[in-house]
């Protein structure tokens, strides 16, 4: 079972549990080490394009941001997301 992330929340699209938890996954991934959408992929278990959606929806939002590293792009979290929740509770 996966802990959600109250940052997988977003406010542009429609929040499916099974979206929800992905992102949430993704977050935990990123938010402890910048990681290319291959590797997100492999350790989530879902297909690149899957992944590359999700990150496209919460970059949109501020919550994750790639940058080009050595080659490849990475991906990480922002903390702008969180601040807007704190600001909330």
């Amino acid at each position: 079972m996966v802990e959600v992330n109250p940052r997988a929340y977003l406010a542009r699209i429609r929040n499916v549990k099974k979206g929800v938890n992905i992102r949430s996954r993704i977050l935990e991934l990123i938010s402890s080490k910048p990681l290319t959408i291959k590797k997100i992929a492999e350790r989530v278990g879902r297909s690149r394009s899957s992944i590359r959606r999700h990150l496209k929806n919460m970059e949109a939002e501020g919550i994750v941001r790639s940058q080009r590293y050595k080659g490849r792009t990475i991906w990480m979290t922002t903390g702008i997301g969180q601040k807007a929740i704190e600001e909330v509770y």
